[in-house]
């Protein structure tokens, strides 16, 4: 379930392994954005905790050093420019009766 970044109640100190709706409220970007970034290597992927490995978490100085210390960028674009992928120009198209 996804929570609006308003509604994350941030604590005065980040702590040291944050989830990844954190991170993005940290950053004041959507958690979409922050899943974007990921997926172009500027942010590092979660480590897996518990006994089944389903709970996610950065370590939030690897997310802060990765931000201020690497040039790297997608290969295409940056996430906020990047074009459309939930269909083609066709099917963006409304339907007028």
């Amino acid at each position: 379930m996804t929570v609006r970044k308003s509604d994350i109640p941030l604590t005065p100190r980040l702590t040291a392994y944050v989830s990844r709706e954190a991170a993005a409220a940290e950053l004041q970007i959507s958690p979409s954005t922050f899943d974007d970034m990921v997926d172009c290597g500027r942010i590092p992927k979660p480590i897996r905790l518990g006994r089944m490995g389903t709970i996610l978490r950065r370590r939030w100085i690897d997310v802060d050093s990765a931000i201020r210390g690497e040039d790297r960028h997608c290969p295409d674009q940056e996430p906020y420019f990047r074009e459309r992928s939930h269909g083609t120009k066709k099917d963006c198209g409304r339907v007028v009766a």
